[in-house]
């Protein structure tokens, strides 16, 4: 039985919200939340009255613990009702139903169990509940843990809008449920009720009053919006709240019925439940799920497109790092654009000079083998045409097998590539000022999920701004590429005024030599001044960090004049024997004529021996071979056994200038030994692997009078 302390604290507690309850209907336009509260304090105050008569002058005690249910089901209406069209279900009937449902099916639970069991009052057996009363209790934590998700949905989402009046609200809600969960969840484990607390239940609800009156001075039925993210933790943390309960019945159903092996089966139980919880929790997999279900069943539209639209942002900006170097910003805005259709991987393609695409960016996605899209693909030219637009592959799959009668992709066919890649899901166009400057191909999503104009119309817009962080890293890298060239002719412009310094120096001494040149003085100073003149122009070609030679512009077409390729090569291999003995060359004995410069293509040459040479071990061996391939072509390869490079090295650095691997090194040669192979009309085409060496194959059209010869070697 209660004692004096308990039927004091309830009389307050039924008095306090009598009083909150007439008052809040007494006023003029209540409006319909501050009549719902006005009903639950209502609701309450009966309840707690109700307490005070049983223990003074008896009565059925079923009667209480039914009031109560209707006092907990009151407020926890009161808040659902509250955020119903913030979830949407307002537009969502058969969500709304769902929700009536789940939460009738409780109370009228508890109503039966009122009836049944004697475990919702105050002079409840001390000990032993039985099954029944077990569930009942149970009930009871469910309906506490519902109420205090829901305060938390109010006060996380309305803070910043209506002040410290969601907070008295929160604080006195809160109060009234966590007080319920403690209380209900220590009667479930001791299997016994604690008098003291329920003594002190009506003092705790009594402290709620004020706080509630205070906060119905602002509009609480205004001015927020449920996030999702705060849905998904909201209902992350329900479930896992009700699967905790469920799974501790079970663990106290095996204790009793596993004898002497329950408490050992009950650990056991426990403990597996915890870990399959666990996994379950950091399964990328199931939060795309929940994410998903969310969505489609609480929100009117599926995105935050502010929260959206600023993480992809805050993604491509971010500084991310993975080990010790920066991540690409291609790489960024694959995973920025996949990450937002919860894919697990993703790769970008651009065009390339050829007319073709190649894979310039990958996140994740281990298992991708396609390189390249070939020119001739039908997918960057039906983007074009219609205003690019994202391609779903797996409907465009089925479309052109006839399985759908609305198609979307309206004359594109099904790409060649697609056929072996049934992991490919999305092809998103990245578009900037009306040209296509990119595409992301991304994994089928961790969830099942079907797309709608809302989906396609995100990502067509992330399409565009990611386009746009791509041009603005091509003008800042053609930026500090101009940075680099303005600095190599500020240097140059150095190194000739010093050269001419130089020259007149060494023009007035070969004047002198004819006056005095049989002056044993003057020859002896004329050789110091040689001397020192030869090391300051060393000093000036180390600086430059190679021998510059002049040459036109990028793409400017040489002279038409017929040159033998092969007496370039042996002169080229000659040259550089006198610094690397270990130089053959092959195939020199045919006649290669080729239209162009001989001087230029010698230089080209050069350059590409001076690399190998650079990447080579002294004595390592360097190969040179000429020859003809079917399509009226010469080629030559130079083939060393260096340190090699790496692909993305070659596809990112290795034809940028003054990007070089060398100390000293400005990176000019391989860029200008392939402007002058484009200028000749041919193409340089590079194979390498870190450690096993490099060759570069470049391949000139013969000229009209060429004519077929035996191979050599020299």
């Amino acid at each position: 039985m209660l004692g004096t302390t308990g039927l004091v604290s309830h009389m307050a507690a039924a008095v306090g919200f009598l009083l909150l309850g007439l008052w809040l209907l007494a006023r003029p336009r209540p409006g319909w939340f501050r009549a719902g509260i006005a009903a639950a304090s209502l609701a309450t105050g009966l309840w707690a009255a109700a307490v005070v008569w049983v223990a003074r002058h008896g009565g059925p005690p079923q009667l209480l613990s039914l009031l109560e249910t209707l006092r907990s089901a009151a407020w926890v209406a009161v808040l659902v009702l509250h955020l119903r069209r913030f979830w949407g279900l307002d537009e969502r009937p058969s969500s709304s139903f769902l929700v009536a449902v789940l939460l009738g099916f409780v109370v009228a639970l508890q109503v039966a169990f009122d009836f049944l069991f004697d475990v919702g009052v105050p002079d409840a057996p001390a000990a032993g509940l039985p099954p029944g009363g077990l569930l009942f209790v149970a009930t009871r934590i469910v309906v506490a843990i519902s109420g205090l998700v829901l305060v938390h949905n109010l006060y996380v989402n309305a803070r910043d809008t209506l002040g410290p009046e969601v907070r008295f609200l929160a604080v006195g809600l809160g109060a009234l449920f966590a007080y319920d969960l403690n209380l209900y969840t220590l009667q479930f484990l001791l299997g016994a009720q604690s008098q003291p607390l329920w003594n002190l239940r009506g003092a705790v609800n009594t402290l709620a009053i004020p706080l509630l009156a205070l906060s119905l001075r602002a509009p609480v039925g205004r001015g927020f919006f449920v996030s999702r993210q705060v849905a998904f933790n909201t209902i992350s943390f329900s479930a896992i709240g009700i699967y905790l309960i469920a799974m501790s019945m079970l663990a106290y159903g095996l204790r009793l019925a596993g004898g002497d092996w329950g408490l050992l089966l009950q650990a056991l139980f426990l403990g597996a439940t915890a870990i399959f919880l666990a996994l379950l929790i950091l399964s990328p997999r199931m939060r795309a799920i929940l994410k998903v279900w969310i969505s489609r069943n609480f929100y009117r539209y599926r995105y935050d497109y502010r929260t959206e639209w600023l993480r992809f942002m805050d993604k491509i900006d971010a500084a991310q790092t993975r080990g010790a170097d920066p991540q690409p910003i291609r790489e960024r805005l694959v995973e920025a654009m996949a990450t937002v259709m919860d894919s697990p991987g993703g790769a970008l393609f651009e065009p390339d000079e050829e007319g073709g695409w190649h894979r310039s960016a990958q996140w994740r996605w281990p298992g991708l083998e396609l390189a390249e899209l070939p020119a001739t693909d039908p997918l960057p030219a039906w983007m074009r045409a219609n205003g690019s637009k994202v391609v779903n592959l797996p409907l465009l799959a089925e479309e052109a097998a006839g399985r759908r009668r609305a198609p979307i992709h309206a004359g594109l066919a099904v790409p060649s590539w697609y056929g072996a890649r049934s992991d490919i899901w999305l092809a998103i166009p990245l578009a900037h000022r009306e040209a296509l400057v990119g595409i992301v191909l991304i994994q089928h999503s961790l969830a099942p999920r079907d797309l709608n104009w809302e989906d396609y119309e995100l990502l067509r817009t992330l399409g565009r701004q990611g386009a746009s962080y791509l041009a603005e890293a091509a003008i800042q890298a053609a930026l500090d590429e101009a940075r680099s060239f303005e600095e190599f002719n500020r240097r140059f412009a150095f190194v000739m005024h010093d050269i001419k310094n130089l020259v007149s120096q060494v023009a007035l001494v070969a004047r002198n030599a004819e006056r005095h040149a049989d002056n044993p003085e003057f020859r002896a100073d004329m050789l110091a001044t040689l001397n020192n003149s030869v090391t300051k122009m060393t000093d000036l070609l180390a600086l430059l960090g190679q021998e510059t030679r002049a040459r036109p512009a990028a793409g400017e077409p040489p002279a038409r004049e017929v040159v033998d390729l092969s007496e370039i090569a042996v002169a080229a291999v000659a040259a550089k024997r006198r610094v690397h003995a270990a130089l053959r060359l092959s195939g020199a004995g045919a006649r290669l004529p080729v239209a162009g410069q001989g001087p230029r293509l010698e230089a080209m040459l050069g350059h590409l021996l001076q690399n190998a040479i650079d990447a080579s071990a002294p004595d390592a061996l360097i190969e040179v071979t000429l020859g003809r391939d079917g399509a009226g072509h010469a080629t030559i390869s130079v083939r060393d056994r260096g340190h090699g490079m790496s692909a993305a090295f070659i596809r990112d650095e290795l034809f940028r200038p003054f990007r070089s691997t060398k100390d000293g090194g400005y990176g000019i040669g391989a860029y200008e030994a392939r402007e002058i192979v484009r200028a000749h009309g041919g193409t340089l085409a590079v194979e390498s692997r870190p450690g096993d060496g490099s060759r570069f194959t470049i391949t000139l059209p013969l000229a009209e009078e060429a004519v077929p010869g035996p191979a050599a070697s020299a």
